[in-house]
């Protein structure tokens, strides 16, 4: 008997490429249009776009969040000028010229700007060329020292208490740049923090420092800068608050700034009310509080304790949330549900010995911080 045994037969696959590229299927490009590939461009011409288009990007921030404070202003009745005292170039560790850092706090529609090299002050002369100002942030002992309104270069004897005495003596102003260190893996010791409690009252210190970052300046090294300011307030100490980028490139330049509530622009005017306490920090929103007489930065006597806090808050792209904090604590907070604005009066409460002061958050996440009234 004859078996027959079945046999089943596959029909042959197209074979594959041995690389599994789309070339082996057919062309990968459209004829004639290797030109516009990236990577056949000149070496040249793709090292310069690989840094220009970050920065058009960051431009257009710069510009879209400057029409934001303006619109912002029309709810806003007290007048301010915007500005960065902390930024970088290629005079120390920088990746811009001058001229970059100009023609950005220019875009961003700042009033003012530093640039605050390490070492020495060779960036000036430019800076007088494109309209900015000089400052400069050497190393001392624990920290960095940022210097405003000194027209050389101060050499520090790396002890803190003395530097910071030394620069006042000459007509300077010392502040303290980024106290808990700075984005992304410096993070200072509890004794580099524990310094600052043996500096003299009042001084001026970083709650914001934008290194590293573009777009957004806040991160998890200002929450720790902003732990140590609380700390050092409750302690009855008088600390004002400022906001930089620290720029290490022009594309960061706007991404945080101080509203200092002065009379002219000038250097000295703005100097003096940064000095007194007569500004806020902000990426966006605008914030005002006064009690009494007593404004941002200044103390409240008796007659003014009994006068209300009176708070108000505006962003023309809505606000999110007003806080405020006395002591250490939330004693208020107001949910705004995207109103541009919120015109607040609170009584404190007796037990409020220190200071208050304000937070404000956007709907988009941007904050301001208001300077303190000081209450002791």
């Amino acid at each position: 008997m004859t078996t027959t045994v079945a046999v089943r037969t596959r029909k042959p696959s197209s074979p594959k490429p041995s690389n599994g590229s789309p070339a082996a299927r057919g062309p990968a490009l459209m004829e004639g249009y290797e030109q516009h590939q990236f990577f056949r461009q000149p070496q040249d011409v793709r090292e310069a776009r690989r840094y220009d288009y970050p920065l058009v990007m960051c431009q257009l921030v710069a510009q879209d969040t400057a029409r934001r404070v303006e619109e912002s202003r029309k709810w806003f009745k007290w007048n301010f000028f915007r500005g960065d005292c902390h930024s970088h170039t290629q005079h120390s560790d920088g990746i811009g010229t001058v001229a970059e850092t100009a023609a950005m706090r220019q875009l961003a529609e700042l009033d003012f700007q530093f640039v605050t090299d390490h070492w020495g002050v060779t960036q000036g002369p430019e800076c007088e060329e494109h309209g900015l100002w000089v400052g400069q942030e050497p190393v001392t002992q624990h920290h960095h020292l940022g210097i405003l309104g000194l027209d050389h270069a101060f050499t520090p004897q790396i002890d803190l208490l003395k530097d910071v005495a030394e620069v006042s003596r000459l007509g300077g102003t010392p502040f303290i740049p980024h106290p808990a260190g700075w984005w992304d893996v410096t993070r200072y010791s509890e004794e580099q923090k524990r310094a600052l409690q043996d500096l003299p009252s009042p001084f001026l210190m970083e709650i914001c420092n934008g290194a590293n970052n573009i777009i957004n300046a806040f991160d998890y090294t200002d929450d720790d800068a902003l732990q140590v300011w609380d700390e050092l307030l409750d302690t009855g100490r008088v600390v004002h608050a400022l906001g930089n980028t620290d720029a290490h490139a022009p594309h960061a330049i706007g991404i945080v700034w101080n509203s200092v509530f002065a009379p002219r622009c000038d250097q000295s005017s703005i100097i003096k009310a940064l000095r007194a306490g007569r500004s806020f920090v902000s990426d966006a929103p605008l914030v005002h509080i006064a009690m009494g007489k007593a404004k941002m930065g200044g103390r409240a006597g008796k007659e003014d304790r009994r006068r209300p806090l009176r708070i108000t808050a505006v962003d023309s792209r809505g606000l999110s949330s007003v806080r405020v904090v006395a002591d250490r604590k939330r004693i208020a907070s107001w949910n705004v549900d995207a109103r541009p604005q919120l015109i607040k009066s609170l009584t404190l409460p007796r037990s409020a010995r220190r200071y208050v002061r304000v937070e404000v958050r956007s709907m988009d996440g941007r904050r301001a911080f208001s300077n303190p009234i000081y209450l002791a």
